[in-house]
């Protein structure tokens, strides 16, 4: 189970690196989840997500997890219960599973061959050792070629929760060390070479340290790539003109700069249309040989078009829409005035007896009538005189009432107001109409229209749309029947004339003054100089396109400068030193008895935030390596201090592995490693790989002693493993080791009976296991029964209080039986010579065997407890 009461103290590196750049932020994302230096292509994408970073086009990086720099899962324990489900290493077997689950300790044993060195390598890549090897599937069987692979089964305890988490974990090998449980610090023989004497020093950082150290040196290497970059940066302006180095258009040229907008180019190169021609009238003006007569001329040229553009202004206004309205709504009025008088003329004229009323011959007739009645016949009466005495003036034949009132009716008609009207109507469009311009002569106009630049064919078409608009003017009823002009031909030939016809004029007329000419000489440079600036936007903007780049890649070279990864090395190396990792060195190497090796662990600054820890012999008179003073089995010692050091240093609840920690050294220092990995467990989960069964005893042993000096228990789980055919990595089908003699001899005795069941070659193989672990268990009654537990062949101390006395039971009878047991079955448990002939027991002599044990052990327990009692 996972302990309580171990969560790892807060670690504050994530949250520096937090408000660090981001790309700093991706690189550690990088090497948290590879453990390793960036590959070239990852260099290449932290180098493009810099350079995003500094032109701020770039989503950031997300932040990093509390805890993932130093492997916590959720800064909380982790245990390892289970290895199941392995494919492609060495020659495991397909159904070879490891249970981790069992004790606080658990040490896998397996003997040469076995498969333990196989389960070590694999825990190793799991867990991204330093020195992992390489896993070779299984070389002699062609059909379990398979890329490495496995299921690990997890237990995670988070803060403040009361029940651990357990997952599936799948690893596999292409993918490299499994991130939630690369942190796990594995110790074996490369672990000790790294951590011992190396070629001068030996260095050991702190994990954070290490891991800034990294970062350090991703900074150079995307700091080189980016100069790299930068320098390819090259400038593809042309030269600027010798005679324009000096004016405002050449000092612009040259002092580009990265943050000029698109715009801004395009207006400080700009060389508009009248600037062109206020240059070639200065060009123009610089070659008069007589400057007044040339200005004279242009005065004069002004003149005349301001005249012209007076007339056209006129014709212009004439045939404005205004004025064509106003003749169209005359005429409308007109036409309907007109049309109200015919209809009342019709009507009153088809009432007449006679025809042709109201035709010219008649109003003549009545006009004359009119005339003669006004002067001669009734000359104080208006006509038609109607009195008594009227008489009509023609016939001169007296009226009757029918007569005046036709005469009545002749005069109201003449006079009527629609008749009036009418005229009016006509006589008011009449005068619009003769105050048009008249119809425009095509050869004169155009010639007109020439002096201000217009072709012939664009005259035309102007003097065409023109006497168009004016006719239609003479004729339309409706504004959308009149055609339009496009008079801004005009207007923008006659405003290009003007501008030229003036910048000439005032370009001569600075001339005319000797001062003048010098001061149009430099401005004439000046303009020139900024057509040819004109002439160069696209290299301008491709210019400053590049100042930007190399603007991003300079700030994206700040964003790799490592002064700050310095100082926080710097930081945590002194905070680490400050809370003892030399302290702690030194302590571990006294729990493991080596506090009298003369070394010491120390440190130093090496430049770029990093600190190099290395161990050296102390008070020596020479410079000389550890190596070469102390022995292989010193070495292995310090080798374990160092990495105990590290491996605790963090407080965190991790699982620890070892693989034969104790090679190399005698039987004094195997049991306080021994002593030393029982303690470190009562914390966390310790993993022992090991094929010496002096190790396995001693772990047990030291885990007993702890009761006996009322520690808290540590409880020490044995996984037996062997080679089942061509297989390995196979669990035991009796765990000897870890069994009293009597539960393993009536486990036994229980599984002999399945053997005749087992075709031969299986039953042969089951039985050579069983002779083996029968001898196993016979040794180990010797030790725990004949001998009561008294000596122990891999355990220093001798315990004989209250066990001496048992002794008196052991008979010659007793020592026959153990002598014929042990030799009987010696076979399966020391090498024999060649001639040996192989012998297995049946099945139904192993059970007599069995038997026969279990009965010794009951009585001889019987009778030694009788023995103890006198």
């Amino acid at each position: 189970m996972i302990k309580t009461g171990t969560a790892a103290g807060p670690t504050t590196l994530e949250d520096w690196l937090n408000t660090r750049a981001s790309w700093l932020r991706m690189a550690a994302d990088g090497v948290i989840k590879h453990r390793r230096m960036p590959t070239e292509d990852e260099l290449e994408a932290l180098t493009v997500h810099c350079l995003d970073e500094a032109s701020k086009s770039n989503t950031k990086h997300p932040a990093l997890s509390q805890g993932v720099i130093l492997g916590t899962i959720g800064a909380g324990a982790l245990r390892i219960n289970s290895l199941t489900a392995i494919r492609g290493v060495n020659a495991i077997g397909a159904d070879a599973a490891l249970d981790f689950s069992q004790g606080d300790m658990t040490v896998v044993y397996g003997a040469n061959g076995s498969g333990k060195s196989g389960y070590a390598r694999l825990m190793k890549h799991v867990c991204g050792a330093r020195a992992k090897g390489t896993i070779h599937s299984n070389v002699f069987d062609e059909t379990a070629r398979a890329a490495a692979s496995a299921q690990v089964n997890i237990s995670t305890l988070r803060p403040n929760e009361e029940s651990p988490i357990t997952s599936d974990l799948q690893w596999e090998a292409i993918a490299g060390s499994h991130p939630k449980l690369n942190a796990i610090p594995v110790f074996d023989s490369a672990t000790a070479l790294e951590l011992g004497d190396t070629a001068s020093t030996a260095t050991h950082l702190p994990r954070a340290m290490r891991f800034v150290g990294v970062l350090i040196r991703i900074s150079d290497s995307v700091n080189e790539r980016l100069k790299g970059r930068s320098a390819q940066l090259i400038s593809q302006l042309p030269v600027v003109p010798s005679a324009y180095v000096h004016t405002t258009a050449g000092n612009y040229f040259q002092k580009l700069k990265h943050n000029l907008s698109d715009d801004a180019i395009s207006k400080a190169c700009a060389f508009p249309e009248t600037a062109r021609q206020e240059r070639l009238a200065l060009e123009a003006a610089l070659a008069q040989p007589n400057p007044g007569v040339a200005h004279a001329k242009a005065v004069g040229d002004l003149e005349r078009l301001d005249k012209l553009n007076e007339i056209v202004a006129k014709l212009i206004e004439s045939l404005s829409n205004e004025r064509a309205e106003s003749v169209i709504a005359a005429r409308k009025i007109s036409i309907e005035k007109r049309e109200a008088a015919t209809e009342y003329a019709k009507s009153f004229i088809n009432g007449m007896p006679l025809k042709g009323v109201g035709e010219p011959v008649w109003q003549t007739l009545w006009e004359a009538a009119k005339a003669y009645s006004t002067v001669l016949a009734y000359p104080n009466h208006t006509h038609p005189y109607d009195g008594e005495d009227a008489r009509c003036v023609l016939c001169q034949q007296p009226l009757e009432s029918e007569g005046k009132e036709r005469l009545l009716s002749f005069e109201q008609y003449l006079t009527d107001t629609l008749q009036n009207e009418a005229k009016a109507a006509e006589s008011a469009l009449a005068s619009l109409v003769e105050a048009l311009p008249s119809k425009l002569d095509g050869l004169a106009w155009q010639s007109q229209f020439s002096t201000v630049g217009l072709d012939t064919a664009k005259a035309t078409m102007l003097v065409d749309d023109i006497n168009a608009r004016l006719e239609a003017i003479n004729h339309a009823v409706d504004l959308f029947n009149i055609p339009s002009v496009d008079w801004m031909v005009w207007a923008d030939a006659l405003s290009d004339a003007v501008t030229a016809l003036t910048a000439k004029r005032d370009a001569l007329a600075s001339l005319l003054d000797p001062a003048g000419r010098a001061q149009k000489e430099t401005h004439l440079r000046e303009l020139s100089a900024q057509e040819w600036l004109a002439g160069q936007v696209d290299a301008v903007k491709a210019e400053v396109l590049r100042l930007k780049l190399v603007a991003t890649h300079q700030d994206a070279i700040q964003l790799t400068l490592t002064r700050t990864l310095t100082i926080k090395s710097n930081e945590i190396g002194e905070t680490e030193l400050a809370q003892g990792f030399c302290d702690r060195f030194n302590a571990e190497l006294k729990a493991l008895g080596g506090n009298a090796l003369p070394v010491q662990m120390s440190h130093r600054a090496t430049g770029k935030g990093a600190y190099s820890f290395y161990i050296e012999l102390k008070d020596t008179t020479t410079t000389v390596k550890s190596r070469e003073i102390l022995s292989e089995g010193e070495q292995r010692i310090v080798a374990l201090a160092a990495f105990l050091a590290d491996a605790t240093g963090t407080d965190r609840g991790l699982p620890v592995i070892f693989d034969d920690p104790i090679s190399s050294l005698d039987q004094r220092f195997e049991e306080t490693v021994a002593k030393r990995l029982v303690d470190l467990a009562k914390d966390r989960q310790v993993i022992v790989f090991t094929h010496r069964l002096s190790l396995m005893v001693l772990l047990g042993n030291a885990a007993s002693q702890r009761l006996s000096v009322a520690l808290s228990p540590v409880n020490v789980h044995v996984q037996s493993i062997g080679r089942d055919g061509a297989s390995t990595g196979m669990p035991a089908s009796i765990d000897i080791f870890s069994l009293k003699p009597m539960t393993g001899f009536n486990q036994m005795i229980n599984n002999v009976g399945a053997f005749k069941k087992y075709d031969a070659p299986l039953r042969a193989l089951a039985l050579k296991d069983a002779c083996s672990n029968f001898r196993i268990l016979v040794e180990r009654s010797v030790e725990d029964h004949l001998c009561s537990g008294i000596i122990n062949r891999y355990r220093r101390e001798i315990h004989t209080q209250g066990k001496l006395k048992r002794l008196n039971a052991i008979t010659p009878e007793d020592c026959t039986m153990i002598n014929e047991m042990m030799t009987k079955y010696s076979a399966f448990e020391h090498s024999q010579p060649m001639e040996t002939p192989t012998w297995l027991p049946t099945p139904d002599e192993l059970l007599v065997d069995l038997q026969t044990m279990v009965g010794w052990i009951k009585n001889f327990e019987k009778r030694a407890k009788e023995a103890a009692k006198s």
